[in-house]
C-alpha cells in the first residue's frame, strides 16, 4: 500500500521505513509535527521535537514531500485509552495534542488520497500507539508499526547492521553527557548496553534517555552531512545532564544504497554483503518453547479426523458449544463466543454471519447500556 511516514528524524521512525519497504509498501510523503516558531523543543507526551530544525533535510534525503503542522494542543487526556471507539463523538478531545496529528494526516490525505497506511516508529509507548491507532481508525488508515514491543538490545543491533546511521542529538539520562552528543549508534552501543546493566536504562532510549537524528540509511536517496551544530545545555547536574544539538547547517551528499520492495530479501538470496534487514521471529523465544512443549505433549487436535475419533468434541452427535460471554468496562464492551445454531449446518457464510448478528442484537444485559448497538438495531 502507499503510505505516509510520521517522521521525527530519529532512528525509530527511519528504521521502520526499511521494514515498510521490505514488506512492499510505497512511501509517498512524510509528515511531522513541530513546536511553534522560536522553540527548539516542548514537553510533549507524543512527539519528538528536538531535531525539528533538521527534519526538512531528512525529508529531502528521502525525496518525498514533507507536510508539517505546529503542535497547538497539550496532553489533555493522559489515560491509557483515548477517545471513543467510533469516529464520531470526538468533541471532548478538543485541545489535546493528538488532534494535531489528526489535522496533519487529514491534510496529507487531501493531497494524497491514495495513502492507506501510516508508518510509525513506536517501540514501547502504549500511550503513543493507542493515540496513533485512534487517529488512523478515524481516517480509515492502517498503522504500520513493525518495531512494536521488540527487544531493545536486539533492535539497536539490527539498526546498526541494516546500515542505518543515526547520531545522538539529545542526552537526558544517567551516564550520558555532552561528550556523547554527535556520536553514532555504533559508537554508543557499548555505553548504552553498560548503562542498561548498571541502571536499567533503556537501550533504545524509550525512557527519554536520549534522542537521535538519522543521517544515513539505505532508504535515503542522499546522506546527510552536519556542517554546523551548536550545543545547548538545558540543565547540568551530577545526576543527568540534559543537553541537545541545534543543527544550524546541513547538506546532502549522494547515497548509493537505495532499496526497493524486497531489496534486503534479494540481497540475502544472492549472498550480497549489503546490510541485511533482520526479520524477527513470529514468537519470542519463551513462547516458542511453550509452543514446542505443547506440541511434544500430545497430538494437535486440529489435525485429527472426527470420523476416526468419534469421542472428540464436535464429532457426530456431539455439539461443540461455548457460552456467550460479555463484559463492560466504562464505555467499552466485549462479547465472545457468539455462534450460529448447531442445527443450521447448510447455511452459507452470509447466512451464518447474519445469524450471529441476530444473536448479538437479541442479547439483553440489564446492567449494560449498549447505545451504539441499539442505534444499529433501529436502522
Amino acid at each position: 500500500m502507499k503510505y505516509v511516514a510520521l517522521l521525527s528524524g530519529g532512528k525509530d521512525s527511519c528504521f521502520n521505513l526499511l521494514h515498510c519497504s521490505e514488506n512492499g509498501h510505497e512511501l509517498v510523503a512524510a509528515a511531522s509535527l513541530r513546536p511553534e516558531q522560536g522553540k527548539d523543543e516542548i514537553d510533549s507526551y507524543m512527539y519528538q521535537t528536538v531535531s525539528q530544525d533538521a527534519i526538512e533535510v531528512v525529508a529531502k534525503a528521502l525525496d518525498v514531500p514533507l507536510y508539517r503542522r505546529v503542535i497547538a494542543g497539550d496532553a489533555v487526556h493522559q489515560g491509557s485509552e483515548y477517545g471513543a471507539r467510533a469516529a464520531q463523538g470526538t468533541g471532548d478531545l478538543k485541545g489535546d495534542e493528538t488532534e494535531d496529528l489528526y489535522e496533519l494526516l487529514s491534510t496529507v490525505l487531501e493531497h494524497h488520497p491514495e495513502v492507506k497506511g501510516v508508518s510509525v516508529g513506536v517501540i514501547l509507548s502504549n500511550y503513543q500507539r493507542v493515540r496513533v491507532e485512534h487517529v488512523c481508525r478515524r481516517l480509515g488508515l492502517t498503522s504500520l508499526a513493525y518495531l512494536w514491543q521488540r527487544d531493545q538490545a536486539e533492535l539497536l543491533s539490527e539498526m546498526i547492521e541494516a546500515g542505518l546511521t543515526a547520531v545522538l542529538i539529545k542526552v537526558a539520562g544517567i551516564g550520558l553527557t555532552v561528550k556523547h552528543l554527535g556520536k553514532t549508534l555504533q559508537e554508543m552501543q557499548p555505553t548504552l548496553t553498560k548503562l542498561n546493566t548498571l541502571y536499567g536504562s533503556h537501550v533504545c532510549g524509550e525512557g527519554g534517555e536520549y534522542e537521535t537524528l538519522s543521517i544515513d540509511s539505505p532508504m535515503f536517496k542522499s546522506r546527510i552531512v552536519l556542517k554546523d551544530v551548536e550545543t545547548v545545555i538545558h540543565s547540568d547536574n551530577d545526576f543527568a545532564t540534559v543537553a541537545y544539538l541545534r543543527v544550524k547547517e546541513a547538506e546532502l551528499e549522494p547515497n548509493t544504497m537505495n532499496p526497493i520492495p524486497g531489496y534486503y530479501t534479494r540481497c540475502k538470496e544472492v549472498g550480497s554483503e549489503v546490510p541485511i534487514l533482520p526479520v524477527p521471529p513470529l514468537l519470542e523465544e519463551k513462547y516458542s518453547e511453550l509452543l514446542e512443549e505443547d506440541r511434544e505433549a500430545g497430538p494437535d487436535i486440529s489435525s485429527l479426523s472426527l470420523e476416526e475419533n468419534p469421542d472428540l468434541p464436535g464429532a457426530a452427535g456431539q455439539d461443540l458449544v461455548f457460552p456467550t460471554r460479555s463484559r463492560k468496562v466504562q464505555d467499552w464492551i466485549s462479547v465472545a463466543s457468539v455462534q450460529r445454531a448447531a442445527e443450521s449446518a447448510d447455511m452459507s457464510i452470509e447466512e451464518e454471519v447474519t445469524e450471529c448478528f441476530k444473536i448479538l442484537a437479541s442479547m439483553h444485559i440489564p446492567s449494560f447500556t449498549i447505545s451504539g448497538l441499539r442505534l444499529r438495531n433501529r436502522r
